[in-house]
Formats: C-alpha cells, structure tokens, sequence
C-alpha cells in the first residue's frame, strides 16, 4: 500500500478506502511503532477519518467495532476488555466458526468466575481492616486483572489487589481527608515503622492495614532473596507516600508547579515504581533477585509506561480534582507555557505518544529478565 521506490515517497493508495477490515487492521498495526516510524504516524493519518467515515456507512455491529477502535486500540486496552469486545464481534459475522466461539466464551466465561471469587477474598481481606472501602477493591481486582488475568497468577492479583486498595485510601487520605500536620505524622511513622506519634484514630487503622500487607508479604517464601524483594518493595511504597506528601504541600500552597517539576513528582506517585515489584513478589519463582535488581536500574520500558500513565491519568482526572487546585499536568503546563487546555492536552497526547512508541521498542529488544517480568 505504501512504500519508498528509488527515493520517491508513495503516499497510502485511496484505492483501498473502501476495505473496512483492511483499513481497520492498517489503524490498528499503527500501534505497536517505534520512534522514527513516521509511515506508521501517517497510517493513522490516512486510516481515522476513513474509519469515522465508513462507521457511519456501515452495519451495526461493525460501526461498533470500529467506534471500539477509535476509542481505545487493541494494543492499548486490556487484553480481557479487549478480547470480550471481540467475542461479541466474532459472534455476528457470518463467518465465524461456532467450535472456535464456544471455545472462547466457555474460556472467557471460566476465568472471569476466577476473577470473581478472588474479588469476594479481596472484599473481605480489605472490609477486616478498613470500612467503606468496596469502590477501592473493584477497582483494585480490575486493575490487577489488566495486568496478568491468566489463571496461574492468582497469587500475584490478590496481592496486587491488596496493594491498590490501600494504596486508593492513601492516596483518597493524602488528597482529601488528612490536614498537612496529619499526614506529615502519617509519613514519618511509616518511615520510622511506628504508628505511636499517630494523631487521629483512622490514621492508626491506615497504618495497621498497610503493616498488614506487608506482614503478608514476609509470609510467603517463593522469591528467591525475598528479604532483599521485600524490603525493595517497602522502599517504593515510602517514596510513593513521600511523593503523596509533596502533592499536600504543593496544594496547600496553592499555586502550581513548573511542568518538569511536577513530572518528577508525579511520576513517583503515579506508583508504576511500586505495582511491578509487587507482581514480581506474586508470581514467586518466575522473578528473584535478578529481576528486582533490574528493576532498580529504572529501565527504559518502565520510566516510558510511568511516564504514559501519569499523563493519560491526569489528562481524563476529575473535574472536581481540578476545581479543588490539585496539581495536574495540563495545568501546569497551561501555566509554565502560557497556552490554552486545548493546545496544553495536544502536546500531552504528543508526549503519550512517544511514550507508548518508547514502550513498543523496549518490548521489541531482549533484556536481562524474562519477557513475563518485563511485561509486568
């Protein structure tokens, strides 16, 4: 469809726009670039307004696929999200295999009732220790299923889980609930190991609930050099809350930060620092000493997945996180610039971008641990 002939560029033949499945596979492919592969920048160029176009010409079901892949690519979305989408799909083509559909859905169908009883082990784990808490462990089971849904993984999304979840009410603590007083005493008991300078009763209950967590860790004895993962993990989990900390200042100060200033921060709380050490912990064996030390190098694929999202959280943040003067990058960036949201959120989309392309190449090279490490 596109190539370069002794010198002369070709531009993608119109000739093809009326082969929905074969524009929509081109948009999709686009997706998985590296830097540099500016003819995949111009396949999405040449495939969206084809793709926005034909989904209005077409019938119901593929107008829905395409709308699907506008919204969220394959390559970007969660893998189960993704693959019900496209069971769904499968199952109104006339084409489809029943054998090879059943086959899906019975697989789909018997994972998914794994997930389910890990999320009732997770309600109750999280309900003995703090209260009110149900959005945090939906959440928490939905996000820790995003990142390794496979069955033999179950140990790695329960702790996961367990790991959002207290980190959801650190961070709801941190942002809405504690004055600064408070939440300096709660930073440096957890750096100190001791809960007795605690001011308030519900930050002694916090503080048992994340001793709790990490207790459990020590329990198990599946990683190689455990003491040495453990006390990695216990690091990040300080240096998120620390970074917490600076994000109460900076909001009882009252004025936003320079963009780059901010960035450095908020790719600390963004916590992509300390949910990968924790799956490393759940998946025992598959990840030791090796893995965590590459972890400590801060790896390209890991500072380019921080950056992509702490950018794509804070470009869809609630309207009333920004009402309320929380730091965000669009609106630090607004500032240090001087540009409109419209302008500040293209450049923000363009960082994205990078980012996910930087994340794509990493993926692409060998690396000293194992690809399941990496992907985690």
């Amino acid at each position: 469809m596109c190539s370069r002939i002794q010198g002369q560029r070709w531009k993608f033949n119109k000739a093809i726009s009326n082969d929905v499945k074969g524009i929509l596979s081109l948009y999709e492919a686009s997706f998985v670039s590296m830097r540099g592969e500016d003819i995949l920048d111009e396949a999405i160029a040449f495939a969206r307004p084809l793709l926005e176009s034909l989904a209005m010409q077409s019938s119901p079901h593929l107008a829905k696929h395409i709308n699907d892949a506008l919204s969220m690519p394959f390559h970007r979305g969660l893998p189960r999200v993704e693959a019900r989408k496209f069971i769904y799909f499968y199952e109104e083509e006339e084409s489809h295999n029943e054998t090879l559909l059943k086959f899906a859905k019975l697989d789909y169908n018997r994972v998914q009732l794994l997930h389910k009883q890990e999320l009732g082990g997770g309600k109750n784990w999280i309900l003995q220790r703090v209260s009110l808490c149900k959005r945090q462990n939906c959440r928490g089971i939905f996000q820790s299923a995003g990142v390794q849904f496979e069955p033999n993984f179950a140990l790695s999304r329960i702790l996961l889980t367990k790991c959002i979840q207290i980190l959801a009410l650190v961070d709801d603590t941190y942002d809405s609930y504690g004055t600064l007083q408070e939440l300096q005493c709660f930073t440096d008991a957890l750096e100190r190991g001791n809960s007795d300078q605690l001011p308030a009763d519900y930050l002694k209950i916090l503080y048992k609930a994340v001793l709790d967590f990490f207790e459990e860790l020590g329990d198990d004895e599946g990683n190689e050099g455990r003491s040495y993962c453990i006390n990695y993990t216990k690091e990040r989990y300080k240096e998120v809350v620390r970074s917490y900390l600076v994000e109460a200042q900076w909001f009882y100060d009252g004025h936003l930060r320079p963009f780059n200033e901010y960035m450095h921060n908020a790719l600390i709380s963004s916590c992509f620092s300390l949910l990968p050490p924790v799956v490393f912990l759940g998946v025992e064996k598959l990840a030791g000493v090796k893995e965590f030390k590459w972890l400590e190098t801060n790896p390209k694929l890991v500072e380019a997945s921080k950056f992509f999202g702490r950018l794509l959280n804070d470009m869809v943040a609630r309207k009333d996180e920004e009402k309320e003067g929380h730091c965000l990058a669009g609106n630090c960036y607004m500032k240090e610039y001087g540009v409109s949201k419209e302008k500040a959120m293209e450049e923000l989309r363009k960082m994205c971008d990078n980012a996910w392309k930087d994340m794509n190449e990493e993926s692409m090279r060998p690396t000293a641990v194992p690809m399941l490490s990496s992907q985690a």
